[in-house]
């Protein structure tokens, strides 16, 4: 008996030992970031069968008698509970809410590896890596299309350029975007005067006095609001709208109570790059119209007129149609940038709005089909079919002329300024021309049984058979959780609860030694009986 419970007890320090060696684990890593700690499961050792008298006749055993041989470690299992957040100032820092992990590429080996701990940094080639150097999975994004492509390394697309002093450096940019759309918003000064007359054609006299020619091509309308867009190469352009009030008693058919302004668009005819343009006095003329509001100021009609066709006369009145409408229902124009040297850009279509907008994109039965139709009545100007008005629409009020609102959808090319993350780990840029763009969405890896990744140090894991294939995705998919950008994960290693197993150890231990000590002591006395 002394014997077996000398080998009892020394299994219970053995198993005790390793337990207690968890635990000093797991305070050592109280402050690693994405630490998961470990629990030891003890279990029992093959019991030994007891020799028993036989039981009396027609009765049956209750219980086995069995006699324990100690305890073993069964398994040291990884507890894989969140961990609190730490908040810090660098975006790249990338924490987990939720399941999941980051994969990282071991690019000297080529094995993939998965951690909880985001601690990540762009090297000078532009690799998003691990602190242990190891390239971030995730996928790139499409920044035209916003298609997200397949998992590979975190990479920015770097590219030279010669910075002011003639230095070659490099950097992220955002591509330039031509100017496709325009929101246009004014009040129109309802008791301002007609400034530019033409008694035949009082709805365009601007146009017929406009001279593209002349360092000022229109210098006498009643207001004039400028704005800046952008060609394909990120260059920018001013555009101007002219507006001028149209005298009631210059023309018949006015609807009582209604205001008319006509208006143009115009840009600098010395950069105006269309061919049929250049050098006539219709140079940097690009649209015109009509706008009508009813007794309360509410603009409720617009007409808009463009150059017919190729080859025709700018300058004749006639070769002005109907403008066409873009597929978001603006009336639109076409315009080629050139000049000051430069060879003109491709031509682009610009949709502009005022306040209404076509929902069909059509004009209204009745309306005049060329700009010289319409003569001094203004029963030809009926405007656009199945009218949308914007909320932000051109007012006619007694309040001054002014612009409210000069929106439009084009810029020019940015450098990256600052890197963020949103919810479900897509990485974007904000960029110095005023765009944000998303760059990547972060990889994170499921498995079958987290339980059975094997730990490699570093704060990493590996797949094992146990573990199963890593199922590559993204944050907020198939179970997986969220990405938050300047956090990391803490530990979640509880201090009071491992103080507590710890005592429990050590106490555990001290018995299993004084078990020792006593059957030594019976060993000794069985000795003595001999002598």
């Amino acid at each position: 008996m002394a014997f077996s419970s000398l080998y009892i007890g020394a299994t219970g320090i053995s198993a005790l030992g390793d337990g207690m060696q968890v635990i000093s684990n797991n305070l050592a890593n109280v402050n690693t970031t994405g630490f998961k700690r470990s629990d030891t499961q003890f279990q029992t050792l093959i019991s030994q069968q007891m020799a028993t008298g036989s039981n009396p006749a027609g009765t049956s055993s209750t219980s086995v008698s069995q006699k324990g041989m100690g305890v073993t470690v069964g398994g040291v299992k990884t507890s894989f509970l969140q961990g609190g957040f730490d908040v810090t100032r660098t975006a790249t820092d990338l924490a987990i809410s939720g399941n999941g992990f980051f994969g990282v590429l071991d690019d000297d080996s080529g094995d993939m590896l998965y951690t909880r701990d985001g601690t990540f940094r762009f090297d000078k080639e532009g690799y998003l890596r691990s602190a242990q150097g190891y390239l971030v999975q995730g996928a790139s994004i499409d920044r035209e299309t916003g298609a997200v492509g397949s998992i590979a390394g975190i990479q920015l697309q770097l590219e030279e350029y010669t910075n002011a002093v003639g230095d070659t450096a490099e950097a992220v940019f955002s591509d330039p975007r031509a100017t496709t759309g325009i929101l246009l918003s004014t009040n129109l000064d309802s008791t301002a005067s007609d400034r530019v007359t033409d008694s035949s054609d009082p709805f365009f006299a601007m146009f017929k006095n406009w001279n593209g020619l002349a360092d000022n091509p229109m210098e006498s309308a009643t207001y004039t609001t400028s704005m800046k867009v952008f060609d394909e190469n990120g260059a920018s352009h001013d555009l101007t709208y002219y507006f001028d009030q149209v005298n009631t008693d210059s023309f018949s058919s006015s609807t009582p109570g209604y205001s008319y302004w006509e208006y143009v668009v115009g840009m600098d005819p010395d950069e105006d790059g269309r061919a049929l343009f250049q050098g006539t006095s219709s140079a940097g003329l690009l649209s015109m119209g009509t706008l009508s509001f009813n007794k309360d100021g509410l603009l409720i009609s617009q007409t808009a007129f463009g150059l017919s066709a190729a080859g025709a006369d700018p300058t004749s009145l006639s070769n002005w149609s109907q403008a066409a409408f873009d597929a978001e229902g603006r009336v639109a124009f076409d315009v080629a940038f050139g000049g000051s040297g430069a060879s003109a850009s491709t031509g682009q279509t610009i949709g502009y709005s005022l306040g209404l907008i076509s929902s069909n994109g059509t004009w209204g039965a009745g309306s005049a089909s060329n700009a010289s139709m319409v003569g001094a009545s203004a029963s030809s100007l009926q405007g656009m079919e199945s009218k949308v008005r914007d909320i932000y629409g051109t007012t006619n009020y007694a309040a001054g002329s002014n612009t409210k609102i000069a929106n439009q959808d084009g810029y020019t090319r940015g450098f990256l300024e600052e890197i963020y993350m949103g919810d479900n780990g897509t990485m974007f840029g904000s960029f110095s021309n005023g765009q944000d763009e998303g760059l990547f969405k972060v990889g994170v890896y499921r498995f079958n049984s987290e339980y059975g990744l094997r730990r490699e140090g570093g704060n990493l894991f590996r797949e094992t058979t146990e573990s199963g294939k890593a199922i590559e995705g993204f944050a907020e998919e198939g179970g997986r959780g969220s990405i938050y950008g300047s956090s990391l994960e803490q530990s979640n290693v509880d201090m009071a609860d491992q103080f507590v197993r710890m005592i429990l150890n050590q106490r555990g231990y001290q018995s299993n030694t004084k078990v020792i000590t006593t059957s030594d002591s019976i060993l000794q006395t069985a000795i003595s009986i001999k002598r």
